[in-house]
Order: structure tokens, then sequence, then C-alpha cells
């Protein structure tokens, strides 16, 4: 087999792959707008080339064996590449979801038969199915060997790829920039599609996106909710939503946060939460997974469609006001294109030089929100408090924990880096939003608003500042308790609260607001991925996402899978280990990130 002979083939390959590509399309869905149909064009052969590409770079290699040797190959990689795009189909027709090595070795694993059973005649059929791709990329090898067409054609073939496949780059970056909904929403549909994201960079060098979506947006194949909610509420309680960036568990306590440990022994209707998780270790999977109830995974096919959550919908329809106050903004993550896209005008940022100065920006106007609302109409609030995030807290603060250092600075710090003085100034920062927080509570009393308003309190994610001395720093580098295990407090007025011991996450936030407070009968499934709040029904396992990767919890064994199919395991305070979540845990955790398909 010649090096053209193998260029011709990993071209054919990859033609047949993008005719393949089309199935995932025929499930999901077309955009017929012209700006859906440039990107399919693009996206479809722009993904296949990088697996093209890849071929083509190993048969290179046993070429250099010999011509018989790269013969053999081209059979052999090829039907491996064709089995596992027609694997990956099948998966995807049944579970909206694609093939990775977890599943594979929840399949081939010790469980495997007890959870994926099949009849004889199955595998039957996949032998047959197994020797007909074999014998067709065999078929293919001897077609590629006949084409005419020498280095001339083969450059301009790869020129026009490359072009493609840079276009294919440029137009998703531009896309997400600018929240395209057929851009944003097509890239879940093929596997293994990572495409560049330039939303940062784009924004320091002076960029600001979209306001609004850039075309009319369709549901597409996402079927969220699975029902229309039913809910009657008789009474409507006012609702506010905290959020403190970056707050651990531990930084809950009578030293830290005096004001609110105070506020929570004193009143008999405070919750405390004790073993709650966010649903991520950065802020956008962390307030998806609060406000929608669902995984992160999401995030691309609701902000695409520009689907609210079915908390703020509801909320709307029942006359709520809303008073969206965060200190950073609410365009970066793009929130305003998703949980808060059906808020008009709504206030992306607050004044001020500093996140602390923000954070009190962000609480004055709040306040004045409360004052010259609609006093007829309940209000559904939202507080976003960002210091903690930047180790930030005013110069002249009375800072209680010493000594403190100054903001970290992630290039100079190693795993013998003592944390003490980071984690006083963290601390600090905390302390800094206590006091805020205590001077709100003064003033919601002041209106006499406690008395019927719900309040939940809690972290987007946690904060890391080396304390497994591994060189974590900050948060979205794992899924170690200290980056995931937050605090979540609830006053709710008309409650006996007290302190919850057993296991709650972000997703059972939504669940008990809806069913409790606005009284919606639907079961939680229809909207969500979590329980209710106040069910005390053990969690067999919890999802936390990051940008990159997705975890499963189960107890205090953490399994993360990587985008590549990888999957590594480890205890709470991220420790590999060679205990993995159970294979029940696994299976159903991978059907929830299909469960809001249809």
């Amino acid at each position: 087999m010649t090096y053209k002979n193998i260029f011709w083939f990993c071209f054919i390959e990859f033609i047949l792959w993008c005719l393949l590509s089309l199935v995932y399309f025929t499930i999901s869905g077309f955009y017929p707008t012209g700006t859906g149909i440039a990107f399919t064009a693009l996206f479809i052969p722009g993904n296949n080339f990088m697996f093209a590409a890849g071929l083509f770079v190993l048969l290179i290699l046993l070429r250099f064996i010999g011509p018989r040797t790269a013969a053999v190959g081209a059979t052999v990689l090829g039907s491996v590449f064709n089995i596992a795009l027609l694997l990956d189909i099948f998966v995807y027709t049944q579970y909206r979801f694609h093939i990775s090595m977890a599943m594979l070795q929840l399949f081939f694993g010790p469980a495997g038969r007890e959870i994926f059973v099949f009849p004889a005649a199955t595998y039957f059929i996949l032998a047959v199915a197994l020797a007909v791709i074999i014998a067709a990329t065999w078929g293919l090898g001897k077609l590629a060997r006949k084409i005419p067409w020498g280095g001339k054609a083969a450059a301009a073939v790869t020129l026009l790829l490359v072009f493609i496949f840079a276009g294919y780059n440029g137009m998703y970056a531009w896309g997400k920039f600018m929240a395209v909904p057929s851009v944003l929403t097509q890239v879940t549909y093929l596997p293994w599609a990572q495409p560049l994201s330039m939303n940062r960079r784009l924004r320091k060098m002076g960029f600001e996106p979209a306001s609004q979506p850039y075309e009319t947006p369709r549901a597409g194949a996402l079927n969220y909710p699975l029902a229309q909610l039913s809910c009657q509420a008789q009474t409507k309680p006012n609702i506010l939503v905290i959020l403190i960036d970056s707050w651990r568990a531990d930084a809950f306590c009578q030293d830290i946060t005096p004001h609110l440990y105070a506020a929570y022994k004193n009143a008999p209707n405070a919750f405390y939460f004790t073993d709650h998780l966010a649903g991520g270790n950065a802020t956008e999977a962390g307030v998806f997974s609060l406000f929608y109830s669902m995984p992160y995974s999401y995030w691309d096919s609701v902000t695409g469609a520009k689907i609210r959550p079915v908390l703020m919908q509801e909320l709307d329809e029942q006359g709520y006001q809303f008073g969206i106050y965060a200190s950073s903004k609410l365009n970066s993550p793009e929130f305003n294109q998703n949980i808060f896209s059906h808020i008009d005008p709504l206030r992306i940022s607050s004044n001020g030089n500093s996140k602390w100065e923000r954070d009190e920006d962000a609480q004055k106007e709040f306040l004045s929100f409360l004052d010259n609302r609609d006093k007829e109409r309940p209000f559904f609030g939202f507080l976003f408090y960002d210091s903690a995030h930047g180790q930030e807290f005013p110069p002249d603060y009375q800072a209680p924990f010493t000594p403190y250092g100054d903001k970290m600075n992630y290039l100079l710090l190693t795993k013998n880096t003592d944390p003490t003085p980071y984690m006083n100034r963290y601390k600090n920062a905390v302390h800094y939003i206590d006091h805020l927080i205590g001077n709100l509570f003064d003033e919601l009393k002041k209106r006499g608003l406690d008395k019927n308003t719900i309040i939940v309190l809690t972290g987007d994610h946690g904060q890391e500042v080396n304390d497994t001395r591994n060189n974590f720093w900050g948060h979205n580098s794992n899924f170690a308790k200290y980056q995931t295990h937050v605090p979540l407090l609830v006053w709710w007025p008309g409650k006996q609260g007290g302190e919850k011991a057993y296991r709650t996450s972000h997703y059972d936030i939504v669940p008990a607001l809806l069913t409790h407070a606005l009284s919606c009968t639907n079961p939680t499934k229809d909207y969500s991925s979590g329980y209710d709040l106040f069910d005390q029904t053990p969690r067999p396992w919890t999802l936390i996402l990051s940008y990159t990767n997705k975890a499963i919890r189960e107890e205090n064994i953490i399994s993360v899978l990587n985008n590549y199919g990888g999957m590594t395991n480890y205890d709470e305070n991220f420790v590999p280990s060679d205990k993995s979540v159970s294979p029940q845990a696994l299976a159903e955790s991978l059907k929830e990130f299909s469960h809001f398909y249809k």
C-alpha cells in the first residue's frame, strides 16, 4: 500500500463518516436557518477531519514498516474506527449521549452481565455485523488503490479540509460568544466534538457578546420539562436566593460567619444542611445546577434554545417581581442567555473597581428594589457576592484572621507553599461578606420581610487552599470536598427548622421551592435530576461537573469521567483510590445526561 493509497483510503473513510454523521442530525434535528445550515456544513466535515487525520498518521507509521503492514493496518484500524462510530450511533439513538470508556468498563466489567442482559440472538447478529464491517473496510482499501489521482489532488483536498476545519472552529467560537442557538445546540450532536472557544479572550480584547440571542431559537430535541407544571399556590411567599462565590463548607462557623451563625441558631425556622454538595466545582456548573436542577452538560442546549428554568417560568406566571443583583457580570458566564434570559431589563453588572465594592453596590441596589417594588406582589430576589472568590475586603476592614497574605498568585504557588496566610485572607473575605449579609438580614427584619420570605443561602462551589498539600489552589481543578462541599442554610417561615445531616445537593433546591412554596404537584423527575430538599430518602449518587469533566460521587467515592472517556477514582480528599462507584450508580447517572432529551 503506497502513501497515495493511504491518503485516499482515509479520504474514503472520511466521506463515509460524514454520511453516517447525518444519522445524529436525523435524531436530534436539523436547523433550517441559514446560520444553522452553514454550521452543519462545516461541523460534519470539520469534526470528522480530526479522526481521518488520526487514522492517516497511524497508517503512515505502519507504512514505514512496510506496504503489506500498512495494508493490513488499514483493514484493522479502519474497522476499529468504523465500529466505534457505528457503536456510538447506536448508543446515541438509545440514550442521547456518546459512548465513553466508562460505558465500556461498565459493559465488560464484573457487573456488566447483571446490568446488560441480551438474548443469544443478539450476539449472533453482532458477530455477523462485525464480519460485514471488516469485509467492507477491506473493500474500501481495495477501492483506494484504484484511485488514479496523485499528489496534487491530495494536496488540494488536504488544503480544503484544513480551511473547513478552521472555519468550523472559527464559526463555533463566534457562535458561542454571540449566543447563536443553532451553533450552540448542534455541537453536542457529534462524538468527541471539542471546537475552539474564545469567550474570555474576546472579552479581554474589549469585545462584548450580544445582549440577546442572534436568531430566534427553537427547542430542538430538548424535552425540558418532561410535562407541564401543575401549580396552585394559595399563598405566595417571597423567595430570596443568596450565593457566596467560592464558599466552602467549613467556612460556615461562629468564628468566620458570626452573623449567619447567630441567624441560624436564633431562628426556629432555620435549616442547616451539613452534607450539601454543589452541582459543579466552578461558577457556571454550580449556578446552573441550582437553578435548572439538572447537570451542567445541558448548558449549551438550554442556552442555545434560550429556555429558562422551570422555577423562573413558574415564578413569572404566578406574578412574581424579579430583583436580580450580582456583584460580577451576569453575561460572564452568560446567565443572561439562560437563567435570566426573560428578565427585561436585566441588571448585568454592579458598580465598583473591586469585588467588595461591587458586593456593596449589589446589596444597596437590592434594598432599593425592595423599597420601590409593588408591595402587593411577591418577589424573587437573587444576590450573588463575589469577595470570597477574589479574597477581597476593604483596606480598612478589621480583619480578624492574621497573618494574612496577598491575594493568591497562582504562578508562584507550589505544593510546599504554606496555605495559612492565604486561608486567613480567604476567611477574612468570607467574614466581610457575613458582615454585609448580617446588615441585609437586619434590613429585611426592619421591613417585616423576615416573616414571609424564604431565604436560601449557599455557595456556587467551594475553594481549595492547598488543603491536601497537592498544589490545588482555588477551584475547577478537582472534585475534592474542599471544592464541592458547600454550606446550605434555609430560613423558611412556618416550618420547624434544625440541622439536617443527610446528603443533599444543588439539584434538590428547586424541587423544594416548587413543591412547598409554589404548590406544584408534579413528580420531581418531570423537571429535576434531584430530590425534594426535605425528602430524607438516601441519594444513591450525585453528579458534579466541571467545564471539562463529569464526576459521580457515591458516598465518599468519586469516579471522574473525562471528555475522552477515561475514568479515574478518588476519595473525597481527591487521593487516588482503587475503588470506583458501583456499576449501578454509574449506569443510572449516565442515563441522567439524556433524561431531558426526546
